[in-house]
């Protein structure tokens, strides 16, 4: 439940959908929250407020003031209420902290995201992603979700975690499937049901929740007790001591911040390209474009860090995807006192929500908005943008710390493939979408394996 509402009386007047007397707007969101945001910003515009049962928000899509909250007054502002609903799953990790104790988060955790420290993972990702497609052969039909899914989550593992996922990835799977359809339970009910009280739903949780933590904590156990030295992130962040006094992370600080790591670390980036080979599918003559470019950087070779920035169409082709279909495709952030952005007024507690799936799909700042279109990014038609008119990894000091990650891996990813097969889709029409904690296909990518040609 949401304690930190704002008066009722300083919002009963300011513009949006009111919605039914008790409920509000929280039917329109179960059944369709991307289009419920699209109907508050075609009807009201760069500000709409509303309630959802008794949780009061507002809607912010113009990009100066989302470049407000997230960073000139950020200080202003703590995370949103639904992130809340990950509390029991991420615990203090660096999603979820604020002030002093994130500072000294982000300090411990920056080095392993370094750009030489991202490149180093290179090799890493080059093995995993040809043990994949080794097991590929024209004429299969693959669903491309899934199968991007296992890649990142293998990745995740020999980089974040250095282990090989191998026989655990249908566990960790099943429970990560069980954490997110507990988050659209939580996040779709007027009153959720407090974590602590033991209803069979909160102790399914958590059993869910205890049988990843006996994973990680046997590898964080393990490589405590392990002189070898490891260039993985979980034996970076075991290594790591604060600047100021000189202390580490306890094994539960640590438990917090690899869970943090490794959710983040594959569900984004696997939906990012799921929802890139949708629209290579429906544009086959984009993906045979970027196969020229790999061709002629690559010849026949994998790739290796110097040849990512030789890349520039699969780049932007991967930028494109995330602009039509952005993995975070809601921010969200409440202020701590009374504040006024834009000349909108928004009370301290409330919701503020800021939508990349709406900015990005506003005509005033992309020419054929809706339109897969990545050469955009090539011929000079994106310069000039409002900084937060595209904005797929947040933005200002909380910034996703794993974005260069997360850009690195699926150029490297979308080039191995592109190099090695033609992908048909059997379905020309869109998959359906399903918002969840992040923007999920909701049926599978079917594609027919081609010899690439």
């Amino acid at each position: 439940m949401d304690t930190d509402l704002p008066n009722m009386s300083t919002t009963r007047s300011l513009p949006g959908p009111r919605g039914h007397w008790l409920l509000g707007v929280l039917p329109h969101v179960r059944k369709d929250i991307l289009g419920f945001f699209d109907d508050c910003h075609r009807e009201f515009g760069d500000a709409a407020y509303f309630r959802a049962g008794n949780r009061r928000s507002m809607l912010l899509s113009h990009p100066a003031d989302i470049e407000t909250v997230l960073v000139t007054e950020n200080r202003r502002f703590i995370k949103n209420y639904a992130l809340q609903f990950l509390r029991p799953l991420l615990g203090n990790g660096l999603v979820l902290n604020e002030g002093n104790a994130w500072l000294r988060q982000r300090r411990l955790v920056q080095p392993a995201f370094s750009k030489q420290r991202v490149e180093s993972y290179a090799p890493a990702m080059v093995e995993c992603t040809e043990r994949l497609l080794a097991g590929w052969q024209p004429g299969q039909v693959r669903n491309l979700h899934m199968e991007m899914v296992e890649l990142t989550m293998s990745i995740a593992g020999r980089t974040l975690l250095g282990i090989d996922v191998g026989e655990q990835f249908a566990e960790v799977t099943r429970c990560m499937e069980a954490v997110m359809h507990d988050f659209l339970s939580r996040f779709g009910s007027a009153l959720p049901i407090p974590f602590w009280m033991p209803t069979p739903k909160n102790l399914k949780l958590r059993r869910t929740i205890r049988r990843l933590d006996g994973i990680l904590q046997t590898l964080i156990s393990e490589r405590r007790a392990s002189s070898a030295g490891r260039d993985d992130f979980l034996s970076l962040l075991l290594a790591a001591r604060d600047e100021e006094d000189g202390s580490g992370l306890t094994d539960r600080q640590a438990r917090d911040e690899v869970m943090t790591m490794f959710l983040a670390g594959h569900e984004t980036t696997a939906n990012a390209l799921a929802w890139t080979w949708q629209l290579l599918g429906q544009h086959p003559e984009v993906q045979e474009q970027a196969r020229g470019e790999v061709r002629s950087v690559l010849g026949g070779r994998p790739p290796t860090a110097a040849d990512i920035p030789r890349l520039p169409l699969v780049e932007a082709i991967l930028k494109e995807s995330m602009r039509l279909f952005p993995p975070a495709y809601v921010v969200g952030r409440r202020p701590i006192e009374d504040i006024t952005i834009g000349g909108h007024f928004i009370p301290a507690g409330m919701n503020v929500l800021m939508c990349p799936w709406i900015v990005h799909r506003d005509e005033r700042w992309f020419d054929r908005a809706r339109a897969f279109d990545p050469a955009r990014w090539l011929d000079g038609r994106t310069q000039g943008l409002p900084k937060y008119a595209y904005f797929p990894f947040g933005g200002g000091p909380r910034v996703c710390i794993g974005n260069g990650f997360a850009m690195f891996e699926g150029t490297l990813i979308l080039a191995m493939i592109v190099q090695r097969f033609r992908m048909d889709l059997l379905n020309p029409l869109p998959a359906r979408i399903q918002p969840a904690i992040t923007l999920r296909p909701g049926e599978p990518i079917e594609m027919r394996v081609g010899a690439s040609v």
